[in-house]
């Protein structure tokens, strides 16, 4: 359901993630967290000061929650997938690198995954 009005350009709502690429089942994917870390090498001058620093790109991970369909089975570990979280950057192919099925008694059923980018 859109919103019944949105006076800007917020933005709201999840996202729907198809593994594998191809042939897969769209998710509804909730809490999805992309982490794009550094890591820095500092310098510093005969006093121990700061006088320079690099930063150097780390592996690119993740994590969300699936919500999961009648009769649709859990993502694959070593799936991949493609989608776009910073249109700056495009479009980046991910691999399902670890899958947890945690069950409620009060709750929808999800299914939590985390992913790596792919590089080669």
């Amino acid at each position: 359901m859109a919103a019944v009005a949105n006076d800007g350009a917020v933005q709201y709502g999840s996202r729907v993630i198809t593994v594998p690429t191809s042939t897969g089942t769209a998710f509804v994917a909730d809490s999805v967290e992309v982490k794009r870390p550094t890591t820095v090498i500092e310098q510093t001058n005969e006093l121990g000061e700061p006088s320079g620093q690099a930063l150097i790109a780390g592996f690119v991970t993740g994590s969300a929650q699936f919500q999961m369909q009648v009769s649709v089975d859990a993502p694959v570990l070593g799936e991949e997938f493609a989608e776009t979280f910073d249109s700056t950057i495009g479009s980046e192919t991910f691999i399902v690198a670890d899958v947890s099925t945690p069950e409620t008694s009060d709750g929808e059923k999800k299914v939590s995954i985390e992913f790596r980018k792919k590089y080669n």
